[in-house]
Order: structure tokens, then C-alpha cells, then sequence
């Protein structure tokens, strides 16, 4: 076999007349860790794709080049065929199955079974031993260090508790020879990412190799052996561990150096616009416990926790997504948040952090997903016919959907796009833009720059940060990145096991928010 587990020479693949790979070269040894960075567009995910043999390939015309695994020159023409040789992968989309427990999911297609003797059949039976199914997944999410209910459906847990599910049924395979992750820590807190990093540190330690691809610089240098920069499917620089730096694979992946977004001036408005009283929510995995909280006015409000404290769950719990108890003033009128029409009639709106599943319609066109909300749910862009009959005004959607694309700098070959198409930071654009339709008086934003590169995470910010200045959106931003949140916001509200730990100012030390964090409080003297 040599010393490479995986070569890839000269690979080219192309969408229509679209040239989405150019000759990429590269080469994995066994037990290396090699990152693959580029920005939101640039090749990765395709990449990722051939060598996993997934359809979308071979059903787009295929690839030319060469793809050597094990010494031996290879073309999978199947996901099947690339798991019996050995290779797993773990998708930046999920792919579990919702109405399946977590244990199902992580034991799905290497069940264990146990055998009676059946009378009526008179030959021996096999059936699935769930018991022992349960062992081996609590087994390998201890292993993780992620504790989560085995008989969970996967359709009622928390995204960061999907992806760890995703995780777990990869490492858990016999046999593992390359192990390809699109992603993995997008939708993860730093803890839970360090987590992740620990797990391939020890695989890597056992002879698998790794093709690890992210946004999130600081762990690429971390873990990363080789990184390779891809920029508009071509290779554009090389690195081996002691070259690496942050500051160039950033202007690498985007072409130019990026400018950190900061909110100039802090909001000293005290008037309350949301009061938060003994609000408790049972969000499965990120449950809220007796929140009392003022947001105030024209505040940009940062929440964070570690994954599953409960940042996620107030902004759920304000839509109605999951039970509720206590009471939401809304200005000095108490809420019926499970009415969310309602809520959204009163200029609250959400954006949520699966955006895929709960926050686009997929199918639809760019357009559709822009005046979604402001077309149905506030009757814009509606004209009468004849005085009588509302009808949409053509013209003026044309107007503002291009003027939206420009301005957020959406990247779509067309207005007519299908929004599944485009990337993850585009997707996240266009949520803005349908938010921005319908100026809410506050806006709630969950996990806003995951799954997006640097250029584009700035781009967000900048948006929020506008929205915030130039319409007086009181924004609450719930977020694993504090570091953006220490940017952008006001205040930061931090949750420790599913309670309000601390609320801190941005420039507060990292020893404080360490101990907000945590829970603990700061001795006097430290």
C-alpha cells in the first residue's frame, strides 16, 4: 500500500458548464490528520462526495482524474461500496433517521442479534438484541464524553446532540480505514468540539486516517497535520503543521484579508421590551429553568452556554416550539406564546439554528424564501385587481429581491434558484433578508454563522449589526461563539444547566465568563 492511504491526482468535476474542481491533488498517509479548508463554494463538500461514491456524482455526469485508496486505483460508484472498504463519513446535512431512537440510529445496519429456537418453524430465529444494541451505543457516546437518553427519537433532540449521534456511529464501525468529516464541529459549542478533536486525535493514534474539513481555523491548526486551501475548486496553497497560521488561511480561503466586524456603540436604552418571569421550557437536550430576565430596547443580547444549558431554549420557548411555563411580558402585556401567529403578529421573529428543516422551504426559489413571510404573514407586495382582488406585485418583489441579493451579497446564479442549492452562508442571507422584510421589533437569532466560512460569518454580522442600528430591532443572538458575541453584543447572558448563570458586559475577562460557564462564582482576590 506505500505510505498513503488515500491519493487523489488531477480530479475535475463539473456541474453543467460549471467547473466545480480543477485538477486537485493530494495525498493522506495513514494516522494523518489532514485538513481541507475553502470558503462556502470552493469544492470541499464535492470532494468529500466522490470519494464517499455518493450518487449525486455519478448521476451529474461523473469525474475524470484519479482516486487511489490503499495503493489501488479506485472509482466508488456507491456509498456501500466505500463503507466496505472501509471509509466513513460524517455529512454536514445530517443523515439519521428522525423517527428512529438514538441507539437505532447510531447501531443502524450493525445491529446485534440473538437467536431462538422458533417450534413452528423448527429451525433457529434471529432477532435484534436491543439490549445489547443500548450497551454499545451508551458505550461509544461515553466515549465521546456526550450523555444523552438512548431511547430519545431523534427527531425531538437538540442539533449539537444529532451531530454527536452522527459522530458516534461512525467511530463506532470495525475496521475503519479513512474517516471523511464535512463540517463536523459547525453545529457544536468549543467544549463539544474539543470533544470531537480528542476522538480523532485517538483514532488518528490507531492508523485511521482523517480528511477533516471546517471553518473554524483555530481547530484546524490545532489538530491538522497538512491543510490544504481550496479556493473556486483549484488548490491554492499547501501547509504542513509548522507553516500554519491563521491570519493567511483566511485570506487563502477568501482572497483578501477580512475585517472583523464590531458594534461601535452600546445601547444604554433600559426601557424593557421582553420580560422574562420564572420561564421554564422542556426543549429535549436543552432544557430552561426558571429564567428571569429584562431585554432591553434597541440591545443587541447575546446568549450563550455550553451545548445544552439552555441558550437555545429561550428562543424556542418564546415561539412556542416546545412546552412552556411562567409568563412573558411583551412591553406590560402578558404573551400566549403557544398562539405563534400571534407572537409574530406582535413583531417578534425567529431564526432558527436548523435552518435547512425548520427555517427555508427548500424547494423553492430565492425569491419565494425572501417575501415568504412578509407576502403571507403581513400582505406585502399584494396589489388589488380592479380594487378588489389582491394579487402580488410583480414588479416590486423583482425590485426588492434584487436589491436584497445586492446588498447581503447573496450568491445565486438567479433570483430562480432553488434555495437548497446554494451554500450554507447564502441560505443563512436569505433568512436575513425574509427577517429584515418584516422590520420585527425583536428578532431572535439562533447559532447565526454556523456552517458558514469567514467572509460570509462576517457578512452576517454586519447585517445584524445593521438591522439593530439602522430599524431599532432589538436582537437576541444565541450563540457558541463568543468571541462574535463579545463583537456584537450589549450584554451576554450566560446559562449554566439550564439556568441564568451570569449576565456580563462584553469586555468582561475570560476568567469570568470561564466561571459564568461553569456556574461558580469568582472568589474575591482572583
Amino acid at each position: 500500500m506505500g505510505e498513503y492511504v488515500l491519493e487523489v491526482r488531477n480530479l475535475e468535476k463539473y456541474y453543467g458548464q460549471n467547473k466545480v474542481l480543477d485538477k486537485v491533488n493530494l495525498s493522506i498517509k495513514k494516522g494523518q490528520i489532514y485538513g481541507l479548508i475553502g470558503a462556502n463554494g470552493s469544492g470541499k463538500s464535492t470532494l468529500m462526495n466522490i470519494l464517499f461514491g455518493n450518487s449525486v456524482i455519478s448521476g451529474t455526469g461523473g469525474y475524470s482524474g484519479d482516486v487511489i485508496f490503499e495503493g489501488e486505483r479506485t472509482r466508488f460508484r456507491s456509498t456501500t461500496e466505500a463503507i466496505g472498504r472501509g471509509i466513513g463519513m460524517i455529512y454536514q446535512e445530517f443523515m439519521l433517521i428522525p423517527e428512529m431512537t438514538v441507539a437505532e440510529n447510531i447501531k443502524l445496519t450493525r445491529e446485534n442479534t440473538k437467536s431462538i429456537f422458533g417450534k413452528a418453524s423448527g429451525s433457529m430465529l434471529s432477532f435484534v438484541d436491543k439490549r445489547k444494541d443500548n450497551e454499545d451505543a451508551a458505550r461509544v457516546l461515553e466515549q465521546l464524553g456526550f450523555q444523552i437518553d438512548n431511547s430519545y427519537l431523534v427527531k425531538n433532540i437538540s442539533v449539537n446532540a444529532k451531530q454527536f449521534v452522527e459522530i458516534a456511529r461512525e467511530v463506532n464501525k470495525e475496521d475503519l480505514k479513512l474517516l471523511l468529516l464535512d463540517e463536523p464541529t459547525a453545529v457544536l459549542g468549543d467544549e463539544d468540539a474539543g470533544k470531537l478533536i480528542k476522538v480523532l486525535k485517538e483514532l488518528a493514534k490507531k492508523g485511521t486516517s482523517v480528511l477533516f474539513c471546517s471553518h473554524r481555523l483555530h481547530e484546524i491548526c490545532q489538530v491538522c497535520d497538512h491543510v490544504t486551501v481550496l479556493r473556486d475548486g483549484q488548490v491554492i496553497s499547501d501547509y504542513t503543521k509548522d507553516e500554519l497560521d491563521m491570519h493567511t488561511l483566511a485570506r487563502d480561503m477568501i482572497g483578501y484579508d477580512v475585517a472583523a466586524v464590531k458594534k461601535e456603540h452600546l445601547n444604554r436604552e433600559k426601557k424593557e421590551i421582553l420580560k422574562f418571569q420564572d420561564f421554564s421550557v422542556y426543549m429535549p437536550g436543552e432544557y430552561l429553568d426558571g429564567l428571569n430576565l429584562d431585554v432591553y430596547q434597541g440591545e443587541i443580547l447575546g446568549l450563550t452556554s455550553l451545548s445544552g444549558h439552555g441558550k437555545l431554549a429561550v428562543g424556542y420557548g418564546v415561539m412556542g416550539q416546545f412546552p412552556v411555563r411562567g409568563e412573558l411580558l411583551h412591553g406590560s402585556a402578558a404573551m400566549e406564546v403557544k398562539n405563534v401567529r400571534r407572537t409574530i403578529e406582535q413583531g417578534i421573529f425567529l431564526l432558527p439554528d436548523d435552518r435547512k428543516n425548520m427555517g427555508l422551504l427548500l424547494e423553492h426559489s430565492v425569491r419565494d424564501n425572501i417575501i415568504f413571510s412578509g407576502f403571507y404573514g403581513r400582505n406585502l407586495f399584494q396589489k388589488k385587481m380592479g380594487g378588489i382582488f389582491p394579487v402580488k406585485d410583480k414588479k416590486e418583489i423583482e425590485r426588492y429581491v434584487e436589491e436584497q441579493i445586492e446588498k447581503l451579497e447573496i450568491k445565486c446564479e438567479s433570483a430562480d434558484q432553488k434555495v437548497k442549492e446554494l451554500s450554507g452562508g447564502n441560505q443563512q442571507k436569505v433568512c436575513i433578508a425574509r427577517a429584515v422584510l418584516v422590520a420585527p421589533k425583536v428578532l431572535f437569532v439562533m447559532e447565526p454563522t454556523r456552517g458558514v466560512d469567514i467572509g460570509a460569518k462576517e457578512k452576517i454580522l454586519d447585517m445584524l449589526v445593521q438591522i439593530n442600528r439602522e430599524q431599532g430591532t432589538t436582537i437576541v443572538v444565541a450563540s457558541s461563539e463568543l468571541e462574535e458575541l463579545k463583537r456584537i453584543s450589549d450584554r451576554i447572558a450566560v446559562f449554566c444547566e439550564g439556568k441564568l448563570s451570569q449576565i456580563l458586559p462584553p469586555d468582561a475577562s475570560d476568567e469570568e465568563f470561564a466561571f459564568a460557564f461553569t456556574g461558580e462564582e469568582e472568589e474575591d482576590g482572583q
